[in-house]
């Protein structure tokens, strides 16, 4: 009979294979589509940015934490302590970052083409690469303050100034003092905030569209803006999942942060919310592009270019 522990360790596992395979298999349709020649649009430059940072999220955080609840002993120097959990802040400031930026995109795509708004949305679109860039620096730069205050365990560190994170642990007054945890929460509640603005936003052009679509001789009714309807649902269920477990994974690392001595199923339960969104979004994504159907179907393709290309050696010269 399965106990307490081999239950986590097994679920742990599955939710970082699961992640991992999700994340990595997304980013390969990507790849794919660079090599059949297809245009990469900006809505998949942001998807790209978010599956980078859900790919780091699931290795430095899912990982260490399925052997952790596995029972496995990890003996970290200090200086892989602190690069595991830079990196882990970086990827989760990376993930909500990036989602906001997802949710505005989207919002502006599917504003109406009005001259006041034409500009804007323009402008808004022309910045989408620098923006992706920009995430990245701010993130590193935010987190720089954490390794300090980082290490490995050591059999002398005395539990209530320091939190013991299985395989790390911090400091937790300088983290106090430094008052990181009152910016890092300002900072969240920025970004989250935009988000439920834009998804709401969102929420209300769907209904919008559900009406015209009741009256679909409406004469400002397009049947090509269908495909925008439709990912704009999957977009919007994406930031429903992430504001969810954001919020309850933020809630359990308060609880945390504020309790002198931890229990195990509240790290457990913090860590499986925190991967939440890493694991499950690239599935979302996927099935918001009715287009990765036809990609998937790698060895097919491959199998009809070979033989094209064995019977006509020119063609390769062709599509080079």
């Amino acid at each position: 009979m399965l106990t307490y522990d081999d239950f986590m360790c097994i679920f742990h596992k599955l939710q970082t294979i699961i992640g991992l395979f999700g994340n990595s298999f997304l980013l390969y349709l990507y790849i794919l589509k660079l090599i059949i020649n297809q245009r990469i649009t900006l809505i998949d430059k942001i998807c790209i940015n978010l599956v980078f940072s859900n790919i780091l999220m699931v290795i430095f955080k899912g990982i260490p934490w399925a052997m952790q609840a596995c029972n496995q002993k990890i003996f970290m120097s200090d200086i892989e302590c602190k690069i595991i959990i830079y990196v882990q802040r970086v990827s989760r400031g990376i993930s909500l970052c990036t989602t906001c930026l997802l949710s505005v995109f989207q919002a502006i795509t599917i504003t109406s083409c009005s001259p006041k708004w034409a500009m804007l949305k323009a402008r808004v679109l022309k910045s989408i690469v620098p923006a992706c860039a920009f995430i990245w620096v701010l993130n590193l730069l935010i987190d720089l303050v954490v390794p300090l205050h980082v290490g490995a365990l050591r059999s002398s560190n005395n539990s209530q100034l320091t939190r013991n994170l299985g395989f790390c642990s911090i400091d937790i007054y300088a983290m106090r003092t430094l008052k990181i945890v009152i910016w890092k929460t300002l900072y969240d509640a920025v970004f989250v905030g935009l988000m439920s603005i834009t998804s709401g936003y969102m929420v209300l052009i769907l209904y919008r569209h559900h009406w015209q679509v009741q009256h679909i001789h409406h004469p400002s009714f397009n049947p090509s803006a269908s495909a925008e309807i439709r990912a704009t649902k999957f977009i919007l269920c994406l930031m429903i999942i992430f504001v969810c477990f954001y919020s309850l994974s933020s809630i359990f690392i308060i609880v945390m942060d504020n309790s002198k001595d931890t229990k195990q199923w509240v790290v457990n339960i913090s860590a499986f919310f925190s991967l939440i969104h890493p694991t499950i979004s690239p599935f979302v994504l996927m099935s918001s592009d009715s287009k990765n159907a036809s990609y998937c179907n790698v060895f097919k393709w491959t199998k009809k270019s070979y033989k094209h290309s064995s019977k006509n050696p020119e063609l390769i010269c062709l599509k080079l």
